[in-house]
């Protein structure tokens, strides 16, 4: 019969990366780890850990039994916490991924009103624009634009991204007008990415005619945060696709203006993602329906900006700009 225990121990191994980080995490001596290990091994006839003396990794078939058991296990212990009812709120580590361009102030203040809200989850955010594995790097949840590779994960839909297309008024000055995409071909960019080799397409729609066309960015500047790019685009120094969201103020004080605004910038879908699993532990739960929940809200404050005139603006701006916050 296999042990559960001798299960979960391995799971944090492989999470932790050595016998001795997983004894740490668990409180337990390294010598129960390796004991734990060796015996699952046995009674499955398998090698699931490569061994050596500067790391312990797991083989293809361990690798394998781990992304396909971790979720088996987390439904598991989510059962056992629903029917015992011990756990009457949200609780325990919960591991975030997420872009490094996504590291700006909005994020940070939603982050902060979820831990607010739920003050017995231990929350921990890593940004990373490497290839992140979710489930062999042993995160709970994770952010990712553009359209998804792993047909493993369950992913929700939060929003579109809303591109704009966005430069300096001294930056128009000196290289426009624009009212056609084909202008932008020999003007320098500042181009901005999200993840390893993920860039927004500055793909332009017509919004009457529908005619469609994609521009080269000569990039004069490259940068994989977008609150960066911002004080590049300040600066006069590129045009550049950037959001709603983070240039609104820039944009409402006159120190950013929209280009080519009869053309719509293809759309990028922005997802939470998540292991695969009939029963997704309540810190997830809570945790995508908070997220999803602060987008809306925001949306909606952006349509009531959109639709407004000119005198309610700075009303709902400052409101925009407090929501931001929360």
């Amino acid at each position: 019969m296999l042990d559960l225990n001798q299960m979960s121990v391995f799971i944090r191994v492989v999470q932790d990366g050595s016998f001795t980080a997983a004894a740490r995490s668990l409180s337990i001596p390294k010598s129960r780890v390796s004991r734990m290990i060796t015996d699952l091994e046995d009674k499955l006839s398998l090698r699931l850990l490569e061994r050596t003396t500067r790391e312990i990794r797991p083989t293809d078939i361990g690798l394998q039994y781990y992304e396909q058991y971790k979720p088996l296990f987390e439904e598991i212990i989510d059962i056992h916490e629903r029917i015992s009812d011990n756990q009457k709120e949200p609780s325990g580590h919960l591991r975030v991924s997420a872009p490094v361009g996504l590291a700006i102030d909005m994020m940070g203040y939603w982050m902060a009103s979820f831990k607010e809200t739920y003050p017995l989850i231990d929350l921990e955010i890593v940004f990373n624009d490497g290839n992140i594995h979710l489930i062999r790097d042993g995160f709970d949840v994770g952010f990712a634009l553009g359209h998804l590779e792993d047909s493993s994960l369950i992913a929700r839909k939060v929003d579109d991204t809303d591109p704009i297309l966005c430069a300096s008024p001294e930056f128009i000055k000196k290289y426009g007008p624009f009212d056609h995409p084909e202008q932008l071909k020999n003007v320098p960019w500042i181009k901005t990415g999200t993840r390893n080799g993920f860039s927004h397409r500055a793909s332009f729609i017509h919004k009457e005619s529908g005619e469609r066309i994609e521009i080269n960015q000569p990039s004069s500047v490259t940068v994989n945060h977008l609150e960066i790019a911002k004080h590049h685009m300040l600066a006069g120094q590129g045009v550049a696709i950037t959001s709603t969201f983070l240039t609104y103020e820039a944009l409402t004080e006159g120190r950013l203006q929209i280009l080519l605004p009869q053309w719509q910038i293809e759309q990028e879908p922005f997802y939470l993602v998540f292991p695969s699993g009939k029963h997704q532990p309540k810190k997830v739960r809570a945790f995508i329906d908070h997220f999803i929940a602060k987008s809306n809200e925001l949306d909606e404050l952006i349509k009531q900006f959109d639709s407004s005139t000119e005198d309610d603006r700075l009303v709902l701006l400052k409101k925009l700009i407090v929501e931001k916050r929360i």
